[in-house]
This record gives structure tokens, sequence and C-alpha cells, in this order.
């Protein structure tokens, strides 16, 4: 690979990982306080899972999740098409 395209790699991470930053430092004292977030804190009982984190995941997020992994999926399966060497 030549220069120009780690560059151009290099930029692509500095933007995700502004992005990334901002939205997490700007955002993260209205998560703590909002009504979805007590909700599930308040709801956990009904969901019969040992921690917050499942509850959250597998039960109230259950369809959020699944469309999650199928992107990373995806992604995954894209990149190993492309990357694939051809013998």
């Amino acid at each position: 690979m030549n220069l120009l395209t780690y560059l151009l790699a290099a930029g692509i991470l500095t933007v995700f990982g502004f992005i990334f930053f901002s939205t997490k430092h700007l955002s993260y004292p209205m998560v703590l306080t909002s009504e979805m977030s007590l909700f599930y804190l308040e709801h956990l009982s009904q969901t019969g899972a040992i921690n917050a984190v499942s509850a959250i995941l597998l039960d109230f997020r259950a369809y959020d999740t699944l469309g999650e992994i199928l992107v990373l999926f995806a992604t995954i399966s894209g990149v190993m098409l492309i990357a694939r060497r051809e013998e």
C-alpha cells in the first residue's frame, strides 16, 4: 500500500474516533437520568435475568441487538469477500 492509502485510513479513523468521543462524552450525563434508563432499572425484576446488562440486551432490546449482530455479520462477510485473495 502507498502513503495515500495510509493517510486516508488514518483520516477515516480520526473522524470516527472524534464522532465516538463526542457522542459518548457529550451525551453521557443525559443517559443517566433519561426516562428510558429509569424504566429499565425499575423493571429488571420482570425479565428474570441475573444482571442488568443481560436484561437490557436480551429482553428489552432484543430486536435492536439482533439487528446489530446482523450488521456486524454482513460487514465481516463483505470485508472477507473483498480481502480474499484469488489463487
